[in-house]
């Protein structure tokens, strides 16, 4: 716009500053003309076509900004289907943090009903359940170490009746004294002896799951040690009749023993 002013401005003083040299009507007639208006017939041109250019720049502009205000409200409808999807999250989030909450508090009032019978039973198909759970991965696990690294020979004993009213808690595998016992799992090794075991280890690994085997000769790596790593050696220690070792895995803790014998026979074959 302002290139347009100037155009008619410099019009304007070239029409008060060009000499009057009208010319009389010719003879014989003819168009009177006034030479000023040849000498700005140039001015005039460059002042419409600034003037067009000028009016072409301003569509352009109007042009780019219709198109971001379009933007604008492109983002704008995003930012709100955004916010809606955020809160439309946020209160199913809440209606399931409600119900788990209510469900506990019924499972709280079921539980505080039963008696001390009941609840213990309950207790432990719970953690026969978890216990259960625990033996597929471990028997799925690729890094699950056999505890004995030689020939071996073992049976599902588990359960069978044992001196004093005991139950056997685990499996025996059946291996030359002196074979290699090996950590089935990373963990902390403590060893002991008993009257009953002889020779004992414990592993404890990062998960909270505990191993326990007896009647070795001799012991190996105590402390912190990787899977695989030499932790004993077989023998017939403690009560054993004949060398081998005495093996309990106790999902979760020590306590919860169940039956090993589908991980030795995964393993060990």
């Amino acid at each position: 716009m302002p290139r347009l002013i100037a155009a008619f401005v410099a019009l304007l003083l070239a029409l008060s500053a060009s000499p009057a040299a009208a010319s009389a009507l010719p003879d014989g007639g003819g168009v009177l003309k006034d030479e000023r208006f040849t000498e700005l017939g140039p001015i005039v041109e460059a002042a419409g076509a600034a003037g067009l250019r000028t009016f072409d720049g301003i569509a352009v502009v109007e042009e780019r900004i219709d198109r971001t205000g379009e933007v604008l409200d492109t983002y704008r409808i995003r930012i709100d289907v955004a916010a809606r999807t955020v809160a439309d999250a946020n209160q199913i989030i809440a209606e399931q943090v409600a119900g788990v909450d209510e469900l506990r508090n019924e499972y709280t009032a079921v539980i505080d009903g039963l008696d001390e019978r009941d609840r213990e039973r309950l207790e432990s198909e719970a953690d026969a359940r978890s216990g259960t759970s625990a033996m597929i991965r471990k028997v799925a696990s690729s890094d699950w170490v056999c505890p004995v690294d030689g020939e071996m020979e073992f049976r599902d004993s588990w359960g069978e009746p044992r001196s004093n009213g005991r139950k056997h808690d685990g499996v025996d595998i059946v291996a030359q004294s002196r074979t290699p016992l090996l950590a089935p799992e990373a963990g902390m090794v403590t060893f002991r002896w008993d009257m009953i075991g002889g020779r004992s280890f414990d592993l404890v690994t990062a998960d909270g799951d505990y191993y326990f085997g007896t009647h070795l000769r001799s012991y190996g790596t105590e402390g912190d040690v990787e899977a695989g790593e030499v932790i004993g050696y077989v023998g017939r220690t403690g009560n054993a009749v004949g060398s081998h070792l005495h093996f309990e895995y106790h999902p979760g803790g020590k306590g919860n023993s169940v039956n090993p014998f589908f991980l030795i026979d995964t393993h060990c074959r």
